[in-house]
């Protein structure tokens, strides 16, 4: 099946510089500092893994979000349309419900989480959601890529899985061939993605080094602060767009 994008953008998050439109956006900004306003509930709900059922199939589960969002993706409309936010919204319908934003900041902040007062757990969980969000919109919305996604195979445990799958794309005309690695966890609501491994790279560690560099560089809240300007960068392109 050809597409515009893999769910393995999802978790793609970085703590650097934004983009040259973001940088424009920076300049035209007043002097003062500008974050974004996150309203979060006191602490996400903590849902506990409990075992799969007996003919639990994480692999289908996963398939079957991933049809799901090659239909999203078909949807053309402009970016200043009803029909552009209706697509949005449906699109972080559909990646919350098979995205554990609360298991993958567990164990992205590790050892810092027990150490957070519930309010500061619950911002930290909607800020890196949004910009998750925002940052998978961004990669689908522009159509450029071009990728076969095969299935490979799933390991089952009780309450965990891992789901493969091979994924054969092109980068300045030379073919790419990459594997991937969903690690999963059973959930009340089912099986949830809460980490991608790409060639042997998981993007949760990635997670885990930058978050802790800048905890122990900096502090907790420092970290949170990068995270709310790069959403503010997100929020400030996407309401240019719309223009």
């Amino acid at each position: 099946m050809k597409a515009h994008f893999s769910l393995i953008a999802l978790l793609s998050v970085s703590l650097g510089s934004g983009s040259a439109v973001a940088a424009s956006a920076k300049a035209k900004r007043s002097a003062k500092v500008t974050t974004a306003v996150v309203r979060a509930p006191a602490e996400e709900p903590s849902s506990p893994v409990v075992p799969a059922p007996p003919n639990s199939h994480p692999m289908e589960d996963l398939r079957k979000s991933h049809v799901k969002l090659q239909k999203l993706l078909g949807k053309t409309s402009p970016s200043w349309s009803p029909e552009s936010d209706a697509k949005s919204q449906e699109i972080r319908q559909l990646v919350n419900s098979f995205l554990d934003f609360q298991e993958l900041a567990t164990r992205a902040l590790s050892k810092h989480w027990d150490a957070l007062p519930p309010t500061k757990r619950g911002e930290f969980v909607t800020t890196l959601r949004e910009l998750v969000e925002r940052n998978y919109i961004d990669q689908m919305s522009g159509g450029k890529a071009s990728y076969k996604l095969t299935w490979g195979g799933e390991e089952l445990e009780p309450t965990e899985a891992k789901v493969t799958a091979t994924l054969n794309t092109t980068a300045r005309g030379k073919p790419i061939e990459m594997s991937l690695e969903y690690r999963m966890v059973h959930k009340q609501r089912g099986w949830v993605v809460y980490d991608v491994v790409t060639d042997e790279q998981s993007l949760l560690e990635t997670y885990r080094s930058e978050f802790n560099k800048v905890i122990k560089k900096e502090s907790f809240d420092a970290l949170l602060e990068k995270l709310k300007q790069k959403l503010a960068e997100k929020r400030e392109i996407a309401a240019a767009k719309t223009k």
